[in-house]
């Protein structure tokens, strides 16, 4: 329970009330309202005179006029002159001689001082729960306040959400423009949260506030008006902070009379607020340095991966290559033709490989980071497809690869030359992991408004607890392949980036009765023929 003498309640009730201007009172309305209530307790009661009613319940009669009153009116003056016009009123109408103020009864002044004592008492009773009814409205409204912020606050994510979140719930509050520094974008521009606008004001900070904010963020206290750091200024400066580090600092004008004399509850109801704000800061920096530090891992795990992938992957084709180069240059001479032709057939095909393997490293590390920027325009898929089969392992001529095209004219809007990278990888993977003779196919129909490109093979497959991972990158699953090289995992991740850029997805599937089937989607336009 909230307790307060008789003088901080009625100071809380005149706040409240000039906040609440809907029910203020003004001396003249409080004047019309006692006299009406006193005009109807005088006919009440010469009506009841008429029945032969006692004067006991005339006076009571007046009492509940006095009651009423005091309900009814907002000066705590109004209500004590109530109570002599009562009496005032009663005398003058109910006591002989009647219409006088004299009263010819010996017992008529002491009926009249226990009347007025009565009244009084009433009146200031009625006046006390008044103020704290009023007071327990102001109340629930706080604490409703702080737990709508609480509850915003706890759903909101983000540093400029928080801020202003609690900006607004403060505005709101106090009705009254609030002042937030962002200290994380500098202590010389403020936000100013003004009641009833959506959105907050950006301003510079005025050379008389920035000293004090800053002061504030290096010392975690409170500074300005009614402080002993900087009491010249007409603002309070509170920091939003918390274990010792300060977010922001919100700054509280003074200069109107209501909010200089504000109620603690007040003062530790914005404390309150700020410090829900100060945790939901917390969070949000705890959360966004989780999610860095997975980032960072990540990186790192991803670069550790591909230092792994090149000293144990690379060394083959390169050993192959300088063993080849060696012997050609010590022994050239003595190894026949075919011999020869099959060292430089080997060495091509190592540092074709390479080539292949740096080009998709590259690619792949341009599309994550977004510097690679895509270049549409309309390609028949049909040439796409025709431009890749030029460009595949030369040991396709071990393998059978068909076409099966669509019977209808597939034109999308892609990058031509990504898409036949895409391609060109998806096929030489299969030559890579299936036995030579083995069947290739690549089909492509029309899917609504996309165009469906499938790559499928007859091979092995791929186990079904391995399919989650293929298009991850440096994943290069339990099988080797077929020419005795490891495969660095980078042809399907950049497969998956490069149709990902273009909106679209690849997916993995098996191929019935066996193998596996890649399958990809671009996005088609029409084009209008004009005869």
């Amino acid at each position: 329970m909230l307790s307060m003498n008789t003088d901080s309640l009625r100071r809380f009730a005149r706040k409240y009330m000039t906040i609440n201007a809907g029910k203020s009172r003004n001396v003249i309305r409080d004047f019309g309202i006692y006299s009406a209530v006193m005009a109807g307790c005088t006919l009440v009661g010469l009506l009841f005179r008429k029945q032969g009613f006692s004067d006991a319940t005339i006076i009571t009669v007046y009492i509940l006029g006095v009651l009423i009153s005091a309900v009814l009116v907002s000066s705590y003056i109004s209500n004590i002159f109530v109570s002599f016009m009562a009496m005032i009123v009663f005398n003058f109408f109910f006591t002989e001689p009647l219409f006088t103020l004299h009263a010819y009864d010996a017992e008529y002044p002491v009926t009249f001082v226990v009347m007025l004592i009565v009244s009084f008492i009433s009146c200031s009773i009625a006046a006390r729960l008044k103020a704290i009814a009023i007071a327990s409205d102001a109340t629930y409204a706080r604490t409703k306040l702080l737990f709508d912020t609480a509850s915003q606050l706890h759903q909101t994510s983000g540093y400029d959400e928080i801020l202003s979140t609690t900006g607004g719930q403060l505005a709101k509050l106090l009705n009254e423009p609030i002042y937030f520094y962002d200290l994380s974008k500098g202590p010389e521009t403020c936000l100013r949260f003004t009641p009833g606008r959506p959105l907050p004001e950006q301003l510079p900070t005025d050379d008389n506030s920035l000293p004090a904010v800053k002061w504030v963020s290096s010392h975690n206290a409170q500074a300005g008006s009614g402080t002993e750091m900087f009491p010249a200024n007409p603002m309070r400066f509170l920091p939003v902070s918390i274990h010792d580090r300060v977010y922001a600092v919100a700054g509280v004008s003074l200069e109107d009379d209501s909010l200089a004399q504000e109620d603690p509850f007040d003062r530790e109801l914005i404390v309150s607020i700020l410090g829900e704000c100060s945790m939901a800061l917390e969070k949000d920096r705890i959360q966004r340095e989780k999610e860095e530090e997975v980032l960072r891992r990540r990186n790192e795990k991803l670069r550790a991966d591909l230092l792994r992938s090149i000293s144990h992957d690379l060394r083959t084709p390169l050993t192959s290559i300088s063993g080849n180069a060696s012997n050609l240059l010590s022994s050239g001479d003595e190894f026949d033709e075919s011999v020869r032709r099959q060292l430089y057939s080997d060495i091509y095909d190592d540092s074709v490989w390479l080539t292949s393997l740096v080009e998709n490293l590259l690619a792949v590390s341009r599309i994550e980071d977004g510097s690679m920027q895509l270049h549409r325009k309309l390609e028949l898929v049909d040439d796409i497809v025709s431009e890749a089969l030029l460009h595949i392992d030369r040991r396709s001529a071990e393998y059978v690869i068909l076409t099966e095209p669509s019977p209808e004219t597939l034109l999308v809007d892609v990058d031509g030359r990504l898409i036949v990278q895409v391609l060109i990888n998806l096929i030489n993977n299969a030559i890579q992991y299936t036995p030579a003779g083995s069947a290739i196919t690549i089909r492509s129909e029309r899917e609504e408004d996309h165009a469906r490109i499938t790559v499928s093979d007859n091979g092995p497959g791929i186990p079904d607890t391995e399919k989650p991972y293929v298009f991850a990158m440096f994943y290069s699953g339990s099988k080797k392949v077929t020419d005795s090289k490891r495969s660095l995992g980078l042809g399907l991740a950049l497969c998956r980036s490069i149709i990902r850029a273009h909106g679209c997805e690849i997916t993995l599937s098996d191929n019935v009765p066996a193998g596996c089937c890649f399958s990809f989607t671009l996005p088609m336009k029409e084009v209008a023929v004009h005869e």
